[in-house]
């Protein structure tokens, strides 16, 4: 990983090593860099190309040695091999240390006749180790038996001491004699699993207002060395912690696995985005998931909707052919006529809304009679064209229950009349699914056309009506609970109803519409009492001009025939 240096290795436990990083005193200042030990080291491994193996755990800087101005402490995984007398023959020999200006001297005492002990030059960045004490690490050979050496822990030093042989051993962590040891990334430690098995690392997630979201992550120990025990795995930095309320709860299992969960809720009419980093500090770079950061959104989802579901559906082919019938044979579509407008509070015939259905500029506009009509009525996707087929309307427009899309629409559900009770169920969709839209949601009802003669019922919980009158005294419009919502008609043709959830119980704006004909509409009164009028009086004055006639014996049938007999003899 670029680093080009002798290391000098200091136990501190059986377990437990110091790696010092040696930056000769001739070493320009522009390349001490590649000697020191830094932040990308971290998690790293130091690896003996013959044996050994320790993962590094910190990084320490310091400037009190001009020769160390860096280190390691790394977990001893694998011992590392020390050298021996046929590598280095002074290993032979008792070890004495002396201090020498700024560095010590290590000498060797004669050994036992016959044995050759002595200093190499490939001694030299070789580290002597002496359990309990400082460690040593050979800068030069001053002859055969005397060294020079620097100290990794000067406090350390043993003094009026001499080690005998097998009480001091040497370590090869030097570059003279070829690097025989290198830093690599770790094989990977941990794995990351989330509590729903989503594979995706790019997590983006809306919570609405008054929502809340919980997510779960699990990291398990894979391999040797990997984990201290009882210190948490998972580190979580909140990016813009005023956004949204965080509360993380940290676990241990059985299995020694780290488990983590986190609920975040929205704040009181704060919209923001932040993020959740979830770092495993310790893991190698190897693994495929070592930073985990969702997304969290404060505000509403792209994807939230409000839907209104129809008490019967009614298949695509059969909206495209205009024709689904009931069991009593009723017609259930209606095609609209040609330039279409609702009725109005007026009559049927005096339309006054600014909204066309099925619209063709090309076509005269029925019910167009009065000025009041006249001067109303607007297109909106076939403003400005000459036929129907230049306002380029979609399918999905023509089936869109939207009133911006009314040109286009053409056929509606059909009822018979009369409409009573009828359900008015709605849901809302989002990414999470489909769920109906109940309390704490509450919703206003208008006919877009601004028609009358249609009521709504519903049932309002104790604990909702004082939100509901207090809303109402805002909006100045009636409020519904949108559970157990009904719709009774007692007018004729369109009804187009908009359904809107009240502001300040969710960031969304969510709207829905949707449009009701109701046909087979008997005359509205008094046209019945009229014409029950009319024949009762026609009934009546028959009954009595043939009384009339009884009374004064005459028989108008009798003369009849008496002038047919005339005009034939004639």
């Amino acid at each position: 990983m670029g680093f080009r240096t002798a290391l000098a290795p200091q136990y501190i436990t059986t377990n437990e090593m110091i790696f010092y990083a040696y930056v000769p005193p001739s070493e320009p200042q522009e390349t001490i860099y590649t000697k020191t030990f830094n932040n990308i080291h971290s998690g790293k491994v130091i690896q003996s190309r013959n044996t050994g193996k320790a993962y590094i755990r910190e990084i320490l800087q310091s400037h009190k040695s001009a020769e160390f101005l860096s280190a390691v402490i790394a977990e001893v995984i694998e011992p590392f091999g020390i050298q021996d007398v046929t590598q280095s023959p002074c290993l032979s020999s008792t070890l004495s240390i002396a201090p020498e200006q700024d560095s010590f001297k290590l000498t060797l005492q004669q050994p036992t006749p016959g044995v050759v002990s002595l200093f190499q030059a490939s001694d030299i960045e070789k580290t002597v180790v002496i359990p309990g004490y400082s460690s040593f690490l050979i800068i030069s050979i001053v002859d055969d038996q005397n060294a020079l050496a620097k100290a990794t822990m000067p406090r350390l030093v043993p003094t009026d001491m001499t080690f005998v042989k097998d009480s001091w051993f040497l370590y090869d962590f030097g570059q003279k004699n070829g690097q025989t040891w290198e830093i690599h990334a770790k094989p990977c430690n941990y794995w990351f699993q989330q509590h729903d098995d989503s594979l995706s690392l790019s997590v983006l997630k809306y919570i609405d207002l008054g929502k809340s979201y919980t997510l779960q992550v699990k990291v398990m120990p894979h391999g040797k060395g990997t984990q201290i025990i009882g210190l948490p795995l998972v580190k979580i930095i909140v990016g813009n912690p005023t956004v949204l309320q965080v509360k993380v709860e940290g676990s241990f299992d059985d299995a020694d696995n780290y488990l983590m969960k986190i609920s975040v809720a929205s704040q009181y009419m704060l919209q923001g985005t932040t993020s959740l980093a979830f770092i495993i500090g310790e893991a190698s770079t190897d693994c495929f998931v070592t930073t985990f950061v969702p997304i969290l959104k404060s505000s509403c989802s792209y994807l939230k909707s409000m839907h209104h579901n129809p008490s019967k559906v009614i298949p695509l082919e059969d909206w495209l052919s205009g024709v689904h019938k009931d069991s009593q044979g009723f017609n259930m579509i209606k095609t609209l006529p040609i330039n279409y407008r609702p009725p109005s509070n007026m009559g049927i015939a005096i339309p006054l809304t600014d909204n066309f259905y099925h619209a063709d500029p090309s076509k005269p506009i029925p019910r167009n009679l009065f000025l009041k009509s006249k001067k109303s009525g607007k297109f909106k996707q076939c403003a400005n064209v000459s036929t129907r087929e230049e306002c380029n309307c979609t399918l999905d427009q023509k089936f869109s229950h939207a009133v911006a899309f009314s040109d286009c629409r053409e056929k509606v559900p059909r009822f018979k009349f009369p409409v009573t009770h009828y359900p008015v169920s709605l849901a809302i969709h989002s990414e999470d699914g489909r769920a109906p839209v109940k309390t704490p949601y509450l919703v206003t009802v208008t006919e877009v056309n601004e028609r009358e003669n249609w009521e709504l019922k519903h049932t309002v919980p104790e604990n909702v009506k004082k939100l509901k009158n207090h809303l109402e005294s805002i909006l100045k419009v009636p409020v519904y609970n949108p559970s157990g919502l009904n719709l009774s008609i007692r007018g004729s043709e369109l009804f187009h109803f908009r359904v809107s959830v009240v502001p300040g119980v969710t960031f969304c704006e969510l709207v829905e519409e949707f449009e009701i004909y109701v046909d087979e509409v008997p005359l509205p009164f008094p046209g019945h009492t009229l014409i029950a009028i009319a024949t009762a009086v026609v009934l009546g004055g028959m009954i009595f001009i043939v009384f009339m006639l009884q009374i004064r014996n005459i028989h108008p049938w009798d003369k009849c025939k008496t002038f047919l007999k005339r005009s034939k003899m004639n």
